[in-house]
């Protein structure tokens, strides 16, 4: 089955937009100008904000070039041939797919367009079809996008990189275990992700 990604603007920040039919293009976050940060700066985040990342990732790279989000153990883990750039409008961009099968594909675009990393998603959170919190391996991430297609293998999360840095990971799987169940395809994705980023 083809779908087609729509990015949809919502307030200040959008998460991906999924729809269905048509060809198949990458979806990216749509964000616009964010707010300034508040002059507070307290050790623990207000009733309904972010959590603090525990300790910044080296973000250097996948500011220019989304596709080293993964290195090669990473992609290997995942069955995922070379990612494929893309230039979007909210960051750069990547498109990995699984080198079995091409209907399998995990879309990632670091959002350098917005400043105030994963409390721009926060913020505009009543956007979403799904607002679920999580953490891949120790940072702070959430489940969202503007339409729920979870149950046709589309899977949107974000994960804090930095307090100042998202990458959102998209997942559009055909086949497999991931069309049914695809979170757990981001999770993982967002666990190699970490460890590369790391340096491992």
């Amino acid at each position: 089955m083809n779908r087609r990604l729509l990015a949809v603007p919502a307030l200040a920040f959008a998460v991906l937009a999924v729809a269905g039919c048509s060809s198949r293009t990458g979806g990216t976050a749509n964000p616009a100008p964010s707010a300034e940060p508040s002059s507070s700066d307290a050790s623990q985040p207000a009733a309904g904000s972010a959590p603090r990342v525990p300790s910044p990732l080296n973000a250097g790279n996948i500011t220019s070039d989304a596709c080293t989000t993964l290195n090669a153990t990473g992609r290997s883990a995942l069955s995922l041939g070379d990612g494929t750039p893309r230039s979007t409008g909210n960051g750069p961009s990547c498109t990995f797919q699984e080198a079995a099968d091409p209907g399998n594909q995990i879309d990632v675009t670091t959002v350098t367009a917005n400043k105030n990393g994963l409390q721009d998603v926060y913020d505009t959170k009543a956007n979403d079809a799904y607002f679920d919190e999580t953490q891949v391996s120790g940072y702070p991430a959430v489940y969202a996008a503007a339409a729920d297609d979870r149950k046709d293998g589309k899977c949107g999360l974000f994960v804090a990189v930095t307090d100042e840095l998202t990458v959102n990971i998209l997942v559009q799987y055909d086949n497999g275990a991931g069309a049914s169940d695809p979170c757990p395809v981001a999770q993982k994705f967002g666990e190699s992700m970490v460890q590369t980023l790391m340096g491992g």
